[in-house]
């Protein structure tokens, strides 16, 4: 539970955490003893010395119990000095009271016996000595509220009485700033013991969360011990390592046959030049990596090593550790292979290809861009099924890459498109060649259960001749010939040619209408539900855009968010969006958590932070009912200031959530720096989750995962009983997907909602 809402005071608190929290704040008073103690004894002598010309026998009695009292306070300090306190009881929290009561109690008697009867110079002492301990002693006392509330009330009425008694009107103001202060030091000395407890709560669930989240992530990405080694002079090694020679496949015997190098090159793929070099230079290393082959098996190993040297600076040898850290290689090369690879036909994914396609735009290589995709594959998966559509994909992906060469990269970017790129210095003849040899190729038939499924495809070319602006313009002019190969006839390729700009036209129309369509009412908020796993209710609702254009009809976001972002509109659309989905939520949609989708583009903006505060000003909506959702493209080019964007949406109680989790290969990495309350595990973990064991794997470790951190999971594109049975048991707190509802306008929405609690069940796996 965060400091800020602990349910009773820390002083009446029993459990591990608030004995540990005790004893930090007794420390911090414990520390400033001698000091505090110092000024006890040097102020009571002060006080004496002012009645140097006839002490009273009652002050030398109260000189007496004050420097007993602080001498004890001194020798129990000195007493526990080295002592290290672990936790601290109740108990302890009340002695402190009780003697800071008691020392209070001592100073509040020397206005209300001596000061009537004081000179003027001996009052003036009095005065500020008094007024000096009760800030003083408020603030050092501040860890232990108790202890500083004790001490200014108690300073403060002995300085109240004795004004009272020796009323004077020339000592009316002080009387009142005696009132008016003591309240305040005892207030701001309350606030001062608060803020630092939950500073240290905080500081301290930190770190617990921080050990936590290392432990599971090395248990996540390796499980070898580490092995000690050490070279002599000559570079053997100095004693014998059974477990080092289990890790380079050698019997003991070999180990001591050759050098260490030796043994480590004749069986190493790659990273020896980079150990050689470390060690003709005499530095230290570490996490140098040496990918090995031992019997055909490929094996990793970390290494970390420091030079040996006598009192000469002569070497000695060399002494370091060796990790196996294979299974933390292989599954970084899983999560690279499903952020880089198309999961149903292994091919490149859209991702792999814009990165090459920028590497080769970038280099200026002569290559070309196709773009194809199948005739009649829509009416195959509608007929056949899923699975049968799957089969025709990975028998399609296979003859591309039977007719293309070693060289070209195929990938498939969804759905039945797929896109080759022709890399090698190829003429415009070869090119045309290969597109009619690919259509060929994919106009055989296809055997797929049993049937013979006659499939085509239309292929659209685009070449990298130095005009293209940039990746996406590439990408586009592909597109373009491949929807004027088709305009052409089925089986047909084009080659892209300035004139086919309908798509470019296309473009152009739809900025021209996002300039206006926020005024004129066009856009519009759908809402699809989210649902509690566990209690089959709806517990939110994502908003999502939708657009009708009055001549182009219903244009989906995938199309106009992209064009939004290119042409500056999206900060115009994304507070439009924000402030509908902050109204319905303090409206309609009362009592749920509404989810709102941010683009990078909108979290770069300067005035994000603004926007989202006057929109949750103007709904009157608490900030933890908006939930806004990122994905990792946010913290591309810059981590470190999304980062600090998103903690300052932190502040504001907004809860944030990382959409499509899983996808990237650094996520992992994000969540170490910084909390999200939820993780959407992305759909094609979710899709796949009863076709591969991997993908159930994964889904499982994201929901453990989220566990640990205290975030909450939500699984994407349900569309299935099973699926949702299968989510649930990897642990899994809420799905949103086709299964429960597809983004439905508010008025529906609400219908649904409405009739919920007594027509819906939670859906049975058949």
């Amino acid at each position: 539970m965060p400091p800020s809402t602990m349910p009773v005071p820390l002083s009446q608190a029993e459990d591990a955490e608030a004995g540990a929290l005790r004893a930090a704040l007794l420390g911090a008073v414990r520390r400033l003893t001698p000091y505090t103690m110092a000024c006890n004894l040097g102020s009571g002598a002060l006080v004496l010395q002012a009645f140097d010309g006839g002490v009273p026998s009652s002050l030398w009695a109260w000189w007496a119990v004050l420097n007993t009292v602080s001498l004890l306070a001194l020798w129990g300090w000195w007493r526990q000095r080295q002592r290290v306190h672990a936790t601290a009881s109740v108990r302890a929290m009340r002695r402190v009271t009780v003697h800071s009561a008691v020392l209070a109690t001592l100073w509040a008697l020397v206005p209300v016996v001596w000061f009537p009867h004081a000179q003027p110079a001996q009052q003036l002492l009095i005065g500020t000595l008094v007024t000096g301990m009760l800030g003083a002693g408020g603030f050092v006392l501040s860890p232990v509220p108790a202890a500083s509330l004790a001490w200014v009330c108690a300073t403060a009425l002995g300085a109240l009485i004795a004004l009272w008694r020796d009323f004077n009107p020339d000592l009316l103001p002080v009387a009142m700033l005696v009132v008016a202060y003591a309240p305040m030091v005892a207030i701001g000395a309350q606030s001062a013991g608060r803020l630092q407890a939950r500073m240290l709560l905080a500081q301290w669930r930190t770190e617990r969360q921080e050990r936590m989240l290392t432990v599971l992530l090395q248990d996540f990405e390796q499980q070898a011990d580490d092995v000690l080694w050490q070279t002599g002079a000559d570079g053997h090694l100095s004693h014998q390592a059974p477990r080092l020679g289990q890790l380079l496949g050698l019997p003991d015997a070999a180990l001591a046959a050759q050098p260490l190098l030796a043994l480590l090159r004749s069986r190493a793929s790659s990273g020896m030049e980079a150990l050689q070099q470390a060690l003709n230079a005499g530095r230290p290393f570490r996490d140098l990596v040496i990918s090995l082959d031992i019997g055909g098996t490929p094996r990793h190993l970390a290494l970390q090593g420091k030079r040996l040297v006598d009192e000469q600076g002569r070497t000695l040898g060399w002494r370091g550790v060796v990790s196996d850290i294979t299974a933390r290689v292989l599954a970084q090369q899983q999560l690279h292979a499903l952020a880089h690879t198309d999961s149903l036909t292994g091919l490149a994914n859209r991702h792999t290809l814009r990165e090459a396609l920028a590497d080769t735009l970038q280099q200026g290589q002569a290559a070309a861009l196709l773009s194809l995709d199948l005739d009649h594959f829509k009416s195959i998966n509608d007929t056949l099924g899923h699975t049968a559509g799957d089969q025709l994909l990975q028998t399609v992906a296979q003859r591309l890459c039977d007719v293309t060469r070693p060289g070209d990269l195929v990938a498939r970017l969804g759905g039945d498109e797929f896109s080759v790129l022709l890399r090698a210095p190829i003429g415009p003849a070869d090119v045309d060649a290969l597109a009619r040899r690919l259509i060929a190729s994919l106009a055989q038939p296809v055997l797929v259960q049993g049937r013979q499924l006659q499939v085509g495809a239309s292929v659209g070319v685009a070449r990298c001749d130095g005009t293209a602006d940039g990746v996406d313009d590439l990408l586009v002019r592909a597109d373009l010939a491949l929807y004027a190969a088709k305009d052409g006839g089925r089986g047909r390729h084009a080659v892209y040619t300035p004139a086919m700009g309908a798509r470019s036209r296309r473009r152009v129309a739809l900025e021209q209408g996002l300039r206006t369509a926020v005024a004129r009412g066009e856009l519009a908020l759908h809402w699809q539900p989210k649902v509690d796993i566990a209690g089959w209710r709806i517990v939110g609702a994502e908003a999502l855009l939708r657009w009708q254009h009055p001549q182009l009809g219903a244009v989906g976001p995938s199309e106009f968010i992209p064009v939004a972002e290119q042409c500056g509109l999206i900060a115009e659309i994304g507070r439009w969006a924000l402030a509908e989905a902050c109204r319905a939520a303090n409206g309609p949609l009362a009592g749920l958590v509404v989810s709102v989708n941010v683009s990078p583009v909108q979290l770069r903006d300067a005035h994000a932070l603004a926007v989202l505060r006057e929109a949750l000003l103007a709904a009157r909506l608490p900030p933890g009912r908006l939930e806004l959702e990122i994905t990792e493209s946010v913290f591309i080019g810059d981590s470190d200031g999304a980062l600090e964007r998103l903690h300052a949406l932190r502040a504001l109680g907004v809860r944030v959530a990382l959409d499509d989790f899983g996808t990237g290969y650094s996520s992992l990495a994000y969540l170490r720096r910084f909390p999200f309350d939820t993780l959407k595990i992305d759909r094609a973990f979710v899709s796949e989750v009863l076709l591969r064991a991997d993908a159930r794997a994964i889904v499982h470790t994201i929901a453990q995962l989220a566990g640990t951190l205290g975030m909450r999971t939500v699984s994407e594109g349900v569309e299935t009983a099973a699926q949702l049975a299968a989510v649930r048991q990897a642990g899994c707190h809420e799905v949103q997907g086709y299964l429960v509802s597809p983004p439905l306008p508010l008025d529906r929405f609400l219908a649904l909602r409405a009739g919920w609690p007594v027509r819906q069940a939670v859906p049975e796996a058949g």
